[in-house]
């Protein structure tokens, strides 16, 4: 019997709707958005009021498991986000839970606030397990992902729970252990990391949005820094150099920073591409403390030397992030100047204990000024547009088909089998049933034929299936079992 038509707010694996052109942010992801707003200020507050090397451990720590708890939240919504009243509870509950969260972050090294932190972040973590657990359900297609991210993430959680049974330091160590196997989920299996796909217009846009936070938390940080202290023609300019630098950052965040490595088909150019963000968002939060403690510094003689190495560090590790995510995206321009910039910026700071804090200031901003500069008359890299999914070289294989039965998978339907979900061979035009039904006809078909190219002809589903680059591969337009069309392959575009 034919299945039918599902509601079009169904779960699913959105990344395989290649005809909805560039995704944007949802007003929910927008919304989720807001909670982090309040988890990084209060991070922030940590290190401002600790600017030594035990601050600064501590607010890497904090702030890596806002960020973590962040993308883990955003590549599920990039991939199975829908228009569900379930999934959208579900996000209204991760969101209050990382708002508790970010309440207890300031005393989560605190004999008080240690067991509140590690509960809300279990919390955090058991939501997002909650909603892979109805991907398992709901996407037999992305079962084998779901199921090891209900693993790992369900682990993490379980490990923070029972540090609640323990004092520190051996707490701690337990939460290094939760964060480790959350941090290793995702790349448990690299071949599901490269075959499900993530939306190459969206993950970026999203790693954006959550730098726009970070570079507002920078701008308050300025803003509070200037409002406590007298205000005189030193600590006037030093807030707005201080300003000038986010900007400078921010132009060259969203100018020069490349999302091809994002979009490459392997796996080493998306991890470097993922982590460099860390160290591009950490370092300027770190930069605003920086500015905040130069200003309150100002009538000094010379900054004090966690000041210096807040602002001359962070000035280099951003700089080195965007380096390096430009080389793994395969763009050689201009490297040698940005290293010449985080040797400079390390050089400031290190004169920085026998000059004015203006002075270092304004020399980290005329690096940055430099930097926006050289990238402007000097940057000729060009800007290659590619596509969600890649055509595969096996599309001459692939004949234009339609479905040779209208009833269902072929081999089922004689033997009066059930099936999940079908799929179309684009060599002969044979219907067979997927990897989650029983008999897995579409796979024994390959096996058979060796035809590579399996096509879904389910509703809202368009894409297709070769078993030789294990891997997916786009198709122009839907085909669906009850309107029969004929199908358009993508073919290569020429550069």
């Amino acid at each position: 019997m034919a299945r039918p038509i599902t509601n079009r707010r169904r779960q699913r694996l959105r990344t395989l709707d290649t005809e909805n052109g560039e995704r944007h942010a949802s007003w929910l992801e927008l919304f989720f958005d807001l909670v982090f707003v309040i988890a990084v200020s209060h991070v922030a507050a940590v290190l401002s009021a600790e600017t030594n090397a035990v601050g600064l451990l501590k607010f890497a720590v904090l702030f890596f498991s806002v960020w973590w708890v962040w993308v883990g939240h955003t590549f599920y919504a990039d991939r199975f986000e829908s228009e569900e009243p379930e999934y959208r509870i579900l996000t209204f509950a991760g969101m209050l839970s990382v708002a508790a969260l970010a309440l207890r972050i300031e005393t989560a090294f605190t004999p008080e606030g240690g067991d509140a932190f590690a509960f809300f972040y279990s919390i955090v973590l058991l939501i997002l397990v909650l909603n892979y657990t109805r991907t398992a359900i709901y996407v037999p297609l992305a079962r084998k992902l779901a199921v090891q991210y209900i693993i790992g993430l369900g682990g993490s959680a379980a490990i923070f729970l029972v540090s609640l049974l323990f004092y520190p330091p051996v707490q701690y160590g337990l939460w290094a252990m939760g964060l480790v196997l959350a941090l290793a989920t995702p790349f448990l299996s690299p071949k599901l990391a490269r075959t499900i796909p993530i939306d190459f217009s969206h993950i970026p846009e999203r790693f954006g949005l959550f730098t726009i936070i970070v570079l507002g938390e920078a701008v308050i940080a300025t803003a509070n820094g200037a409002a406590d202290v007298p205000w005189s023609f030193e600590t006037a300019s030093t807030a707005v150099f201080g300003f000038a630098m986010a900007a400078c950052i921010w132009w060259l965040n969203f100018e020069f920073v490349e999302d091809d490595a994002i979009k490459r088909p392997v796996l080493l150019p998306r991890i470097m591409y993922l982590f460099g963000h860390f160290f591009i968002v950490s370092s300027i939060v770190a930069l605003g403390i920086g500015i905040e403690h130069a200003i309150k510094e100002t009538g000094e003689p010379h900054l004090h030397m966690p000041t210096l190495l807040l602002l001359g560090g962070s000035v280099s590790i951003f700089l080195t992030a965007i380096t390096a995510v430009r080389l793994v995206a395969g763009n050689y321009n201009l490297v040698y100047v940005r290293f010449a910039a985080i040797v400079l910026s390390l050089m400031i700071a290190a004169v920085g204990f026998f000059v004015s804090p203006i002075m270092v200031v304004a020399g980290l901003l005329g690096v940055l000024i430099g930097s926006v500069l050289i990238e402007i008359r000097l940057n000729d890299s060009e800007i290659i547009e590619t596509p969600q999914l890649y055509p595969c070289e096996h599309l001459d294989e692939a004949v234009i088909f339609e479905p040779r039965s209208q009833e269902g998978c072929e081999e089922c339907v004689k033997n009066n089998y059930k099936w999940v979900h079908l799929r179309l061979c684009l060599s002969c035009g044979n219907v067979g049933c997927c990897d989650s039904s029983r008999n897995k006809h579409a796979t024994k078909h390959f096996h058979k034929e060796g035809h590579p190219l399996m096509a879904s002809l389910e509703d809202e589903e368009n894409w297709s299936w070769c078993y030789r680059d294990e891997r997916f591969v786009p198709l122009s337009r839907h085909i669906g079992k009850y309107h029969p069309k004929k199908i358009e392959l993508v073919e290569k575009e020429e550069n």
